[in-house]
């Protein structure tokens, strides 16, 4: 008995655009149907001229639970997720305290089971002290996070020895080594001098992590990752020159990430926003742009994820005649989707390369496809219809996240997603969370 057939749809997939009817059984794809007669079904869902899509998969988000739920939990931001037709997350270990213990990830899934309206994973953070990334790996890490800069003393991993084995601790437990490139001191020092140049204005904080920076982190991972023999995926890279010293060096191991808004914001946009656009690595000129534009092209670019990263909007009004008083991060699990859309809209990529970088290549890289980020048989049943003729406007008003500002308030996107579900149980009807929370948690294999 098929549960629910989404009937005459365009399904997008790596391969393309196919017209086909998507069958559901026992909240698994059961197949896809193209012409014919379709089987009887327990649910319809006519999606005549719609877009199917696997459920978004994003990678690198901020959850905020525990210790700092002011500005998000497991709750707004699984909405947020839900409303943008993202159905996976994978969520950062950059809480309070800090997800690095076995016992911290054990509390970490608790708090996200029975209150996250999507499926999520959880990464674990290492620092110098490699000591618990065997047990990590045993609760289900799917990513050890290490961080090269902006970090406390103690999780920031400033020595290219201490670096290493980290990464060979990592390697050996078979699982991905995420790094966020950086160099602690070098950015302390080009931060002396922008704010020595700038003052509180906000084009400092741009200057204070030129290209420069990014790309030397970039090169310490590689080399070091290369030394251990571990998987490497670089985060956030937002510079031509951070790209150039990933092909360089990185080779067949090493993955890269770009954000949404490095991939359509500039330091123009941080200029006229102020605090609400300020995030690390900074928006960049229309150079670095264009630069990470033709990277996505062309493949340099593996795949997409937000780093959504909220804050209060009073924390973040704070930097308004000040910018080195807002924390940097905003949210972004919402606006993902529609944001590809307008990549798509622009033709910087195509829907199957929204479906490669959004959807497959994170679900295969943290080993969770084809569970997550297909829809073949077998795979879990989360997918998104998106009206291709139907416009929408990004607003403020319309987050669910507690961060309620998003730079990219006033974008006009050509399409809009209008309905998303997991495991065949709709989640979301024109851009509003329904249902009961029922997001599982995912271990990678």
């Amino acid at each position: 008995m098929i549960d629910l057939l989404v009937r005459d749809g365009i399904i997008a997939g790596p391969g393309g655009l196919r017209r086909g009817s998507l069958l559901v059984a026992g909240g698994r794809v059961a197949g896809i149907v193209e012409g014919g007669t379709l089987p009887e079904a327990g649910q319809v869902i006519d999606a005549g001229g719609l877009l199917v899509l696997p459920g978004l998969v994003d990678s690198h988000v901020h959850f905020r639970d525990p210790g700092l739920t002011a500005k998000e939990d497991f709750v707004s931001g699984s909405r947020a997720a839900a409303a943008g037709g993202v159905t996976t997350v994978m969520i950062m270990p950059t809480d309070l305290p800090l997800t690095m213990t076995a016992e911290q990830f054990a509390e970490k899934r608790a708090l996200g089971e029975g209150r996250s309206m999507v499926d999520f994973a959880l990464q674990a953070a290492v620092g110098p002290d490699v000591g618990q990334v065997q047990a990590l790996a045993g609760q289900g890490a799917v990513s050890f996070e290490l961080f090269l800069s902006d970090l406390p003393q103690g999780v920031v991993i400033a020595d290219a020895g201490e670096l290493a084995t980290a990464l060979r601790a990592v390697a050996e437990t078979g699982r991905v080594a995420g790094v966020t490139p950086g160099d602690d001191p070098l950015t302390a020092w080009t931060s002396a001098e922008a704010i020595a140049r700038y003052g509180t204005a906000r084009g400092g904080f741009t200057a204070s992590r030129p290209p420069e920076v990014e790309a030397l982190g970039v090169a310490t991972a590689c080399l070091a990752a290369r030394l251990a023999g571990a998987e490497l995926h670089l985060r956030q890279i937002s510079t031509a020159l951070g790209l150039a010293a990933a092909g360089a060096l990185g080779g067949p191991r090493v993955t890269t990430e770009a954000t949404p808004h490095n991939l359509c914001l500039t330091d123009a946009t941080l200029a006229a926003l102020g605090p609400v656009a300020k995030v690390v690595p900074p928006l960049r000129a229309a150079a670095e742009v264009a630069a990470l534009r033709e990277a996505l092209r062309d493949g340099r670019i593996s795949m997409v994820a937000t780093d959504h990263a909220p804050h209060r909007p009073a924390e973040k009004a704070a930097g308004e005649d000040d910018i080195w008083k807002a924390p940097g991060g905003f949210p972004g699990v919402q606006t993902l989707l529609a944001v590809m859309l307008r990549l798509v809209a622009d033709g910087v990529i195509d829907h199957a390369g929204l479906v490669r970088l959004c959807c497959e290549a994170p679900a295969r890289r943290f080993g969770l496809y084809p569970r997550k980020g297909a829809l073949l048989p077998g795979s879990d049943a989360d997918f998104v219809l998106v009206d291709p003729a139907r416009q929408m406007t990004i607003r403020n008003a319309d987050q669910q996240s507690r961060a309620g500002l998003t730079p990219f308030a006033g974008t006009e996107i050509p399409a809009t997603p209008v309905l998303s579900a997991l495991r065949g149980a709709v989640i979301m009807r024109d851009g509003a969370p329904v249902g009961v929370p029922a997001g599982r948690f995912l271990a990678p294999g």
